[in-house]
C-alpha cells in the first residue's frame, strides 16, 4: 500500500512514517522537575552573606567606619553571588554605622584626638 494517495501525504505512525517527526515534547509538563540544576550554589553565597552581616554588626561596637565599609563590600559581593537578603541587610547596617558614626560628636572627637597621639 502506497503512503501517497493522489499526492496527499498521510501521517500514519503505524505504517512507514517517512518524516520521523516526534510530537510528544509539546505535550510534556513544564521544567519544574529540573529546577535544582538551574539554582546557584547557596552554601558559598550564604557564608559570604553571614560574614558580611558579622562585619556590619561588629561595626556597631568597634571601628565603625572600617568594619562598616568591610560589611558594605562583602554585602555587595553576597548580593551578586545570590544571598540577596543577607547582602541588603549587611549593606544597610554598614551604611548606618559608617556614616552615622561620623555624625556623632563622640566619634568625631575621638577621631580628632586620636590624630594627636
Amino acid at each position: 500500500m502506497d503512503r501517497k494517495d493522489n499526492g496527499i501525504n498521510r501521517h500514519d505512525d503505524a505504517i512507514n512514517n517517512n518524516d520521523k517527526t516526534e510530537y510528544a515534547p509539546e505535550l510534556t509538563a513544564g521544567n519544574r522537575y529540573n529546577v535544582k540544576e538551574n539554582r546557584k550554589d547557596n552554601t558559598s553565597s550564604s557564608i559570604m552573606g553571614y560574614l558580611a552581616i558579622l562585619a556590619s554588626i561588629v561595626s556597631l561596637f568597634t571601628y565603625p567606619v572600617t568594619f562598616g565599609v568591610i560589611g558594605i563590600i562583602l554585602g555587595i559581593i553576597s548580593i551578586y553571588s545570590g544571598a540577596k537578603t543577607l547582602g541588603y541587610w549587611a549593606v544597610g547596617i554598614g551604611i548606618v554605622t559608617a556614616v552615622g558614626s561620623l555624625f556623632f560628636r563622640v566619634a568625631l572627637f575621638s577621631y580628632i584626638f586620636s590624630m594627636f597621639y
